[in-house]
């Protein structure tokens, strides 16, 4: 694809090899040369602590969302390690919804499709009259920015709040299910709830302080830390838009834009709170990264973890 080298991995992207590469453990994930997956395995078992792109892979479908993870990694995992009990924490990466609009935008332009993703609810997958694509042919490469917003059946807009939100309650991908007012309504209800029971969820405009709250609340440490880099492609179109396209684009995205304000609210009341009971505050968050090989790798496991959402929230 053109350009392709030329902005930084998206956030979520970046997290996830954070995640693999970039944790100070005892029992590190190993990242063979020849495999394009990592192995992150438990303390003293080979059960795998980390259910991602970088670990299973896409077993649930491209970039699968809340509703098709939460019935299906059960089913994924037992299939890899057979059948045990298992508990979950939720972890996502937020993005200043036009900024996001725009990324999936040069994304297409330059040829990105999502026809890996399966977008499956209630036992099947969306029909094609359900989830009607906006191009003919292979993908939409040299699409341009007006003819992206014009488009009726454009999953970019509200992208985040549907793929926060349980789908079952509106009737999945079934818009004729009930009014738009009501779906939306319950979508962004929905994937606020989602979101504050998370265990962790970060803010891509605020590493330094996701990082923070990441640690904090898993008592994990990072062997660096996060790059704080806004100067992507989607932040030179930014500055391009017309005025008539910049409220076009944010209105489309009102849900995401609603969601955004209050995962923003949520992140600060989350960091106020650890902050508040940390007495190594002030030197860890100002050496964010330095600090963090102090006491030596982690001997961690998820299932001597409390729940971090009852204390969090």
């Amino acid at each position: 694809m053109n350009n392709a080298k030329s902005e930084k991995l998206p956030r979520g992207t970046s997290f996830g090899k954070h995640l693999v590469h970039d944790l100070d453990l005892k029992r590190p994930c190993t990242c063979p040369i020849s495999r394009k997956r990592c192995y992150c395995f438990r303390p003293h078992s080979n059960q795998s602590w980390l259910f991602s792109r970088y670990t299973t892979g896409w077993k649930c479908g491209l970039h699968a969302d809340w509703t098709e993870l939460t019935s299906c990694v059960d089913e994924k995992l037992d299939q890899i390690e057979g059948s045990v009990k298992r508990r979950y924490f939720f972890i996502t990466l937020l993005r200043e919804p036009v900024s996001r609009y725009l990324s999936e935008f040069r994304h297409v332009q330059r040829g990105a499709t999502w026809k890996g993703s399966r977008h499956f609810c209630k036992g099947r997958a969306a029909t094609e009259e359900e989830v009607t694509p906006c191009y003919e042919g292979d993908n939409w490469e040299g699409v341009q920015l007006d003819e992206f917003i014009e488009c009726e059946n454009n999953l970019a807009v509200n992208r985040q709040t549907r793929m926060l939100s349980d789908l079952e309650l509106v009737g999945c991908y079934n818009k004729n299910y009930m009014s738009k007012a009501d779906r939306d309504r319950i979508m962004l209800a929905s994937a606020k709830k989602n979101l504050q029971s998370m265990a962790f969820f970060g803010l891509t405009e605020y590493q330094k302080i996701s990082q923070y709250i990441f640690e904090e609340t898993f008592n994990l440490r990072f062997a660096i830390p996060f790059e704080q880099n806004n100067a992507t492609l989607s932040s030179s179109t930014l500055t391009t838009l017309t005025p008539k396209q910049a409220a076009k684009i944010a209105r489309l995205n009102s849900l995401d834009v609603e969601l955004y304000k209050f995962s923003k609210k949520l992140l600060f009341e989350r960091f106020e709170k650890l902050k508040s009971r940390d007495s190594d505050f002030e030197e860890r968050f100002k050496h964010l990264g330095e600090l963090t090989m102090k006491n030596g790798p982690t001997e961690f496991d998820w299932d001597k973890l409390d729940d971090p959402t009852e204390s969090s929230n």
